[in-house]
């Protein structure tokens, strides 16, 4: 029971991956987000995943080309639909650091840093003026903490 509540754990972690990402996105990288060696496990969970899209005939698909995976809409729906597209809120690499912070609420701004690079300044900066994150002192850095704002945001996507 426990492998299988930990296998669809790391499925929810590849969807919403695959959901917040705006470029496809290789088995290595979803094995390095998971902490994962076995690449054959990890293409197992994106399959599982494929196929659960696949079974809904739904409007939303999980497409591979070239070993890269990207959740698109079907281009049937995505006529039907493109006058609701608006932009984003936040850029798209915001919110990949926001992604990353959403699962290590409480992260160290330093730790951030080192797992994402330097570039993340300017996104915590973008995040808490757009009131998706606060900061708070600790030590000679800063944990990062979500708002209210962010769980009333994506709410039903997580």
């Amino acid at each position: 029971m426990i492998n299988m509540e930990k296998s669809l754990e790391k499925q929810k972690i590849i969807e919403a991956a695959l959901f917040m990402s705006t470029k496809p996105l290789s088995v290595a990288d979803l094995a390095k987000l998971l902490n994962i060696a076995a690449i054959g496990y990890v293409t197992k969970e994106i399959k599982t995943i494929q196929k659960q899209y696949e079974d809904r005939n739904g409007p939303i698909q999980i497409f591979e080309e070239n070993g890269k995976y990207i959740m698109t809409l079907k281009a049937e729906y995505a006529r039907e639909v493109k006058d609701f597209a608006k932009e984003a809120e936040i850029n798209p690499h915001a919110l990949k650091t926001l992604g990353y912070i959403a699962k290590r609420d409480g992260i160290l701004k330093s730790d951030l840093c080192k797992k994402l690079g330097s570039t993340i300044y300017q996104d915590v900066i973008e995040l808490n003026e757009k009131g998706f994150i606060t900061q708070k002192k600790s030590g000679r850095t800063k944990k990062i903490f979500l708002t209210q704002k962010f769980k009333d945001y994506f709410k039903g996507e997580l």
